[in-house]
């Protein structure tokens, strides 16, 4: 079955879904929390121009919202982490499943490249994480590290943390104005969550969490987040699947000329 629905419905359900429409439904920071589990991933943003982006999104949604509201709940409360080359705030119960893409950096070319070329250096920012409990890049200075041609850092002490964060053995455990500072996952995470769920399990989880984000979701851009290749075929075969599962409907709606899919509950 396919739901037909007008395009002023569409707007309504994708704004009401990113907490837009009818207005602000949240407030302080209890509700500042169920404004970031709706949004699914809370994209930070270090430039600021009148503030920056992730407490404008927050402002928008939850009345009496404070700057770093977000950050007290990620780095004090640890309800939430932040991870990726697309860097997002996820929360912590979901970080088995993030667990599974951290993983799967190391097979990426430029971090096998990385680890060839600079593995000392990641072993010795292990051992500095596991003595000092807690390190920024900026405590290395320039002229005792090796310089690096990287986006990332000019430094391979930053290079090989920020290699650390992205394989999962480190995490953020605050931040210095937006400067990260790294500690051990273990210092971090709850003990019961350090873990990689099964990756079958995980990309179905994370590609409904996807949908859930868009609200309607074109197909194409579901795997998108899986840091592997994930082939038409298998978006088409996952999506029939769920279909057939009730777990997600088709939605066709007026003057767009593809179908989307949406969650067909609230829960994952």
């Amino acid at each position: 079955m396919t739901l037909e629905i007008p395009l002023e419905v569409a707007r309504r359900f994708i704004l009401g879904k990113q907490g837009l429409w009818p207005g602000r439904r949240w407030q302080g920071l209890e509700g500042t929390e169920a404004a970031m589990r709706a949004i699914e991933q809370l994209q930070l943003d270090p430039l600021v121009l009148v503030a920056r982006a992730h407490d404008l999104i927050l402002h928008a949604r939850v009345i009496g919202y404070q700057q770093d509201d977000w950050a007290t709940l990620t780095y004090e409360r640890r309800r939430f982490f932040d991870w990726g080359g697309w860097l997002a705030v996820r929360p912590m119960d979901e970080l088995p499943h993030w667990r599974v893409l951290m993983r799967r950096e190391l097979d990426q070319p430029n971090w096998i490249a990385f680890q060839e070329e600079h593995g000392p250096a990641i072993a010795e920012m292990r051992e500095v994480l596991a003595e000092r409990g807690t390190v920024s890049n900026r405590e290395f200075a320039p002229g005792t590290r090796v310089r690096i041609d990287n986006y990332r850092g000019r430094k391979d002490s930053a290079l090989a943390l920020h290699f650390l964060w992205r394989i999962g053995d480190a995490m953020i455990h605050h931040r210095d104005g937006f400067e990260r500072v790294y500690a051990l996952t273990e210092s971090i995470a709850p003990p019961g969550l350090v873990y990689e769920t099964d990756p079958e399990v995980a990309d179905d989880y994370l590609m409904r969490k996807l949908v859930g984000a868009d609200g309607l979701a074109p197909m194409r851009t579901v795997g998108n987040f899986m840091r592997r290749r994930v082939s038409p075929a298998e978006l088409a075969a996952w999506r029939q699947s769920k279909l057939d599962a009730g777990e997600l409907i088709e939605v066709r709606v007026d003057g767009w000329r593809a179908a989307q899919v949406a969650l067909a509950t609230t829960s994952r």
